[in-house]
């Protein structure tokens, strides 16, 4: 624990080569790298979902019209509004 009971911040420097182990201090940095995990979690969590979109099933002519390129339009700008992290 570090000053006032606070838990120790991760320390990439510790324990050194030849250091005597401590098992609160690697205690205090497994704590301390659980918690960046947790964190971490907690955040991908917060963000937006996966999409919920089916596959877009559309034969093509040749040219393709313009309702069949309004209709790729249509499916990707839904695609890009439910990607889009906020």
């Amino acid at each position: 624990m570090g000053e006032k009971g606070n838990p120790m911040a991760f320390d990439p420097t510790k324990p050194q080569i030849g250091d005597d182990l401590d098992a609160a201090e690697i205690r205090a940095q497994f704590n301390a790298l659980n918690d960046r995990i947790v964190a971490l979690e907690a955040a991908l969590d917060a963000t937006a979902q996966n999409p919920n979109l089916s596959t877009l099933n559309l034969a093509l002519s040749d040219p393709p019209t313009r309702a069949e390129v309004q209709q790729m339009l249509d499916f990707l700008n839904t695609l890009l509004t439910q990607i889009t992290r906020v």
